[in-house]
């Protein structure tokens, strides 16, 4: 099964699907206001509804948990980021991508990034499978493009 993806003009666009990842963590050391002890308190509640008081060893894995998620904050801004430079490069060398099932043949999926083909009537084609990791795929795309510019250079 294929499925063709048109070129368009490079601007930002919504994920294919819609994800929400938010990180919340507050510290503080507060004093005690009975005995003057310093004690470290920690929530990860944005209205500090679960403010409670906390060990150095229980922040640190709240922060390892923030880290985290804040890694994958970074991965959905890289994935957009692959997306939209990738309609760029599409629209940028007049280039038209067709996504191919792969799942057929599962060895091939797993090494494939993609190949170009010239159309009869001058088309690049240039094809890539279903479900392939937006970052990998603009990688992939930008390489291809790299290469076929160089082997038009050669030949010039």
């Amino acid at each position: 099964m294929q499925t063709t993806v048109q070129p368009e003009a490079p601007t930002a666009s919504p994920a294919p699907r819609e994800q929400s990842i938010s990180v919340t963590l507050t510290a503080e050391v507060m004093v005690d206001l009975d005995d003057g002890r310093p004690t470290l308190v920690a929530a990860t509640e944005s209205n500090l509804g679960d403010l409670r008081e906390t060990s150095p060893a229980r922040l640190r894995a709240m922060v390892a948990d923030a880290r985290a998620q804040l890694d994958a904050i970074e991965r959905l801004a890289r994935e957009c980021e692959a997306r939209d430079t990738l309609r760029a490069i599409i629209a940028e060398h007049s280039l038209n991508l067709y996504e191919d099932d792969l799942s057929d043949l599962p060895d091939v999926a797993r090494t494939f990034a993609c190949f170009a083909m010239r159309h009869k009537d001058g088309r690049t084609i240039v094809v890539v499978p279903a479900g392939q990791d937006p970052i990998e795929r603009v990688n992939a795309v930008a390489e291809l493009v790299n290469d076929l510019q160089a082997q038009a250079e050669v030949q010039a």
